[in-house]
């Protein structure tokens, strides 16, 4: 037997386990416990508030105040409102010395294929209403409201609208607050001005976005309250997972 048989015949084998392993991992699943625990509490608690404020009477809700192709159409218009000034801003980039600037017109939302003022099938689903607009700006001046008017539908029951873009210059900024107004007359003259009281005098209502919440609704009706209730459920779930493993 030579001597490197009788060392290998002596050695034995020990299994040296890691000082600390198991606390290690049991304070990983506790900081991920409570990490998981914070946002399901923060989603049941703040997931759940109603946010939508209190309206006036010159006001109507765009959750359940407009109906079938008006809820469409003031869709349409949310979407696209904030695009209209980048579209002045494009069509008015190059022009001359002394050359008048000017708001797309109905024409260039056919070329730009912009709803709800494109006429295409959904226009003609929504209604067709008959679009105009309305500079009430003096010769050479930039800033003011104009105004984008849709009447005459000819769905019955169908409103008009009325996008009130108010364009002011602050140095090299275009500031533009916008606002979209319905009224439940079918045919209605363009307003003079922008103004709101010259509005709500005239019948004219301020259409108010609905919040997260109401979206929520609107998605899954009577469900919204049980999608919420599930969410946090399998929350709870994956809370028992980790501690399970």
């Amino acid at each position: 037997m030579t001597t490197s048989s009788i060392a290998m015949q002596g050695a034995s084998t020990e299994r040296v386990r890691p000082a600390g392993g198991t606390r290690e991992g049991w304070l990983l699943a506790a900081a991920a416990l409570a990490v998981v625990a914070t946002l399901a509490l923060y989603v049941q608690v703040n997931g759940r508030e109603e946010g939508q404020a209190k309206l006036y009477d010159w006001q109507i809700s765009a959750f359940d105040g407009l109906e079938g192709a008006d809820q469409a159409i003031y869709n349409s218009l949310y979407t696209v409102k904030d695009e209209i000034p980048l579209i002045y801003d494009d069509i008015n980039m190059f022009n001359q010395p002394g050359e008048k600037f000017r708001w797309p017109s109905l024409d260039d939302f056919q070329d730009w294929l912009l709803p709800p003022f494109y006429r295409d099938t959904s226009w003609e689903q929504n209604g067709s209403l008959q679009w105009t607009l309305h500079e009430p700006l003096a010769e050479g001046e930039m800033q003011g409201s104009i105004m984008y008017l849709g009447t005459d539908g000819r769905l019955p029951g169908q409103g008009s609208f009325l996008l009130v873009i108010g364009h002011v210059h602050a140095g090299f900024q275009n500031n533009n607050a916008i606002q979209i107004w319905w009224s439940d007359k079918n045919h209605v003259e363009m307003p003079q001005n922008g103004f709101r009281d010259q509005l709500i005098l005239q019948g004219w209502r301020e259409v108010v976005p609905y919040s997260g919440d109401l979206e929520v609704k609107r998605l899954f009706g009577d469900r919204a309250e049980d999608t919420v209730d599930d969410g946090a459920e399998n929350v709870d779930e994956l809370l028992e997972g980790i501690i399970g493993e």
